[in-house]
């Protein structure tokens, strides 16, 4: 009799304790998920559990690929050959592949096929320049135009589906296959054997075990996807080269967070060293701070990035670069649990190390792009010279790229053997014109994803010295994100843009552009248009004066437009939490800093009024008081508990500037209830909700602010749960 995994075992006894508690919705969802009461279940016995390489599960492959088809092309017979034309019913598709109308049988040219996500589509820089284009320039070079061709099936947002993109595209007939895969391998939404062991982990290791767990799955399922490819391409004898991918280590910052929930208090334990260590390192003291770190990454488990850049940052300054990479690299593993905030393509080094340790077994050959760019940079960490972003490739790292891929093609197909080095050319490059748009997206892709100042700047200074063309791009943008007169396509600057800009600009930023007051990035775009001797900061104040002063007017605090420009990326997220993922049943704003930042346009000496809905999180103290400061002035101080209360507050013309000005709403300390939190992630999880993971400060109904007279502090008024139940 096989006795049943301990995982199981774990699941069981919380199924008997919610039995014995009389909780019935709860319980129901437990037998359900369970498959012992109906529901998406998908236990069918004990031992299928404990087959580990059993449960790989993710999308298998999009909704409208057929079987027989590659990718969105279908298969069809023309003079006895076997040509794939692309679908008419998949159109929605086409913007995310190739143009390519059809795809010719094998003729007596090379075929080389190259496979991958939008790293390998060139995002940014597509469908002007790629990477298929890059090695199909090399390859002519060395086989002679017209001798050799590749065939680009590349396709942006592909995750694990590349296993049945690979397999399907044997048909093409190729001499070799490229694959250019694994910054999308992440966790997908738990089925039950992963919720099993969610649980389990969450009762011995806290978020530790989930950390482990989720690292489990991305290692199970991306095992199975290479081994599964690189033995479909051994039986046909098509060569296979996998080029593993790199991150850029050097300048992008995922979002500094909170510790998750973690036991015995240490919560307050890590604020304290936080706060400490930043301190250290603001007043020149690396060596306090890189202690203090030390003991945030202990009592943390490495579960967030906070610790380790700070750590990073410390051997940066001791000038120990491989210590301040192998930091870098925690970090960019730190939160691959982490569902909370928009996903990150990345290559975790789970990733990359079972690719290098699958192509020695199952016998394909690698493109080890982080040893090749360390070469490359002469020992350097990778950044904006090779990158745009967090894992797409610059036109100069697509060219070292490809120069590496050739190289292994030549050797392939010719028995020639030469160096990736020798294979590249500044001729392989794209137009100064694709390369300053490109530069210009990159500022704004970069700004809209919470990177620094610094490298947003850079990118809008690279665009403006590589195309004039760029001024008035710039200029149309500021006014597309400041003024609100017209609708978004209806607007003087959206047609300027059409104007100006090539099809690049077209293509990405009017399918990916939110607009937003874009603090950040307009005053880069502003910097750097100045610096190039264009007068910008005048006419940005004045447009951001006529279209959102509060003079006039009332505006909604916690609204999109404003609260982007916080630069507090969670808040932001967990208050417009995506449709495309798990129900969050809070629609309303949630603090998981000890502080929440809010952003207006105000006139000097104009008083401002401010209407708060807020509370404490429950568990908390009954009361507290939070304070409230103006442009780092502190103006009140009011009582708050764990019942939702309102205010009228009114800030004093004096306190208020010309342009942006921010509010500062300190919180007071929590009480860390870790246990009781991390008790009900399983249960969020049967009920298709995501779980609380991280500590809540605060809570915000309501915040508005408007122009007024100044009329001091109204008594609260107190609401209770059922008069605020219409939550958007």
């Amino acid at each position: 009799m096989e006795r049943p995994p301990d995982a199981l075992k774990s699941f069981a006894d919380r199924i008997a304790r919610t039995a014995v508690a009389n909780d019935a919705s709860q319980l129901v969802h437990l037998l359900q998920l369970s498959g012992l009461m109906g529901g998406d279940g998908n236990l069918k016995d004990v031992q299928s559990l404990a087959d580990e390489a059993s449960d790989i599960h993710y999308a298998k492959t999009s909704n409208i690929w057929h079987e027989g088809d590659i990718g969105i092309w279908e298969p069809r017979i023309e003079g006895g050959n076997t040509v794939f034309v692309r679908r008419l019913d998949t159109l929605e598709e086409w913007v995310h592949w190739a143009n390519i109308g059809r795809i010719e049988a094998k003729g007596s040219k090379r075929r080389v096929l190259f496979m991958g996500e939008s790293v390998a589509r060139g995002y940014l820089y597509d469908p002007d320049f790629n990477p298929g284009m890059a090695l199909q320039m090399i390859l002519d070079r060395q086989f002679g135009e017209g001798e050799i061709e590749v065939i680009d099936l590349a396709r942006t947002n592909l995750g694990y589906q590349i296993q049945e993109l690979a397999i399907a595209a044997r048909q093409l007939e190729p001499d070799i296959a490229i694959i250019f895969a694994g910054n999308n391998w992440c966790n997908t939404a738990p089925a039950f054997t992963d919720v099993v062991r969610i649980d389990k982990a969450l009762a011995s290791e806290g978020m530790a075990g989930v950390k482990r767990v989720s690292e489990e799955y991305i290692e199970r399922t991306g095992t199975s996807v290479v081994r599964n490819i690189a033995l479909a391409y051994k039986e046909k004898g098509i060569p296979l080269v996998w080029i593993i991918p790199e991150f850029n280590l050097g300048d992008w910052r995922d979002p500094v967070t909170n510790a998750p929930y973690l036991p015995d208090n240490l919560n307050v334990e890590w604020l304290g060293l936080y706060e400490q260590a930043q301190a250290a390192l603001n007043n020149g003291d690396p060596e306090t701070a890189e202690r203090l770190a030390l003991r945030m990454v202990e009592i943390d488990h490495g579960t967030v990035v906070t610790g380790f850049y700070i750590l990073a940052e410390c051997r940066k300054l001791a000038g120990d670069v491989e210590g301040a990479r192998t930091y870098l690299e925690s970090a960019r593993d730190a939160n691959s649990w982490d569902s909370s905030l928009t996903f990150v393509p990345k290559p975790y080094s789970i990733t990359q190390r079972l690719l290098r340790r699958e192509s020695k077994s199952c016998g394909f050959e690698v493109v080890d792009l982080p040893a090749l760019f360390k070469q490359y940079l002469n020992g350097g960490i990778p950044d904006r010279r090779l990158f745009v972003d967090y894992c797409h490739l610059s036109s100069e790292g697509m060219q070292i790229a490809m120069g590496a891929a050739a190289s292994f093609v030549l050797r392939a197909l010719k028995g020639d053997e030469v160096p990736w080095y020798a294979l590249i050319s500044d001729q392989i490059a794209p137009s100064n014109k694709t390369e300053a748009e490109a530069s210009f997206l990159a500022a704004i892709h970069d700004a809209h994803r919470w990177q620094s100042y610094e490298v947003v700047l850079h990118f809008c200074r690279r665009a403006l010295a590589l195309s004039p063309h760029m001024i008035d791009l710039m200029l149309s943008y500021m006014e597309l994100q400041t003024r609100s007169a017209a609708p978004i396509h209806m607007s003087q600057p959206e047609e300027n843009i059409l104007r100006v800009g090539s099809p690049l600009i077209h293509h990405y930023l009017f399918s990916n552009n939110d607009v937003r007051l874009d603090r950040l990035l307009l005053d880069a775009i502003v910097q750097a248009l100045e610096e190039a001797g264009v007068p910008a900061q005048d006419r940005l104040d004045r447009i951001r004066r006529e279209e959102h002063s509060l003079k006039d007017q009332e505006i909604d605090l916690l609204g999109y437009y404003f609260y982007s420009a916080a630069q507090q990326p969670q808040e932001l997220e967990g208050a417009y939490w995506p449709a495309g993922r798990f129900d969050y049943d809070v629609r309303y704003y949630r603090a998981y800093q000890p502080y929440s930042r809010f952003i207006f346009v105000g006139e000097a000496e104009c008083a401002v009024d401010l209407t708060l809905t807020c509370r404490l999180p429950k568990p908390a103290p009954r009361e507290g008081k939070i304070t409230i400061e103006l442009n780092g002035e502190p103006q009140v101080e009011i009582p708050v508990s764990t019942d939702w209360t309102s205010w009228n507050i009114s800030l004093p013309g004096e306190a208020v500037r010309d342009g942006l000005n921010e509010i500062l709403m300190r919180w007071p300390m929590p009480k860390f209830e870790s246990a009781e939190a991390l008790s009900q992630v399983t249960l969020k999880l049967c009920q298709r909700k995501f779980p609380d993971l991280y500590p809540i400060f605060g809570e915000i109904h309501t915040f508005k602010a408007a122009g007024g007279q100044p009329v001091g502090i109204t008594m609260p008024e107190v609401q209770t749960e059922s008069s605020l139940i219409e939550v958007a």
